[in-house]
């Protein structure tokens, strides 16, 4: 299960959730993470994991980040 799913089914906040966390994070490192600003580290992922009793995994962490990144865009030649 995505976290911004479990986050919503459960009516938690970003700040709440964070809080409840060992160590805490803060709102605005849950809303990175939410965002894909923010790689999840392992020990989070795991910490996660566990406060919602699996259901949302390290894998589903994860997989918040194996979207595509996006290509720059190319410079514009003008002809000569």
């Amino acid at each position: 299960m995505q976290l911004s799913n479990y986050l919503d089914e459960h009516g938690k906040s970003q700040a709440g959730f964070g809080a409840e966390l060992d160590p805490p994070a803060s709102q605005s490192l849950v809303n990175q993470w939410l965002r894909g600003v923010t790689r999840i580290t392992l020990a989070y992922a795991l910490e996660i994991e566990r406060k919602t009793k699996g259901q949302v995994t390290p894998q589903d962490c994860a997989d918040m980040y194996a979207r595509p990144i996006p290509e720059r865009p190319r410079s514009i030649q003008v002809p000569a």
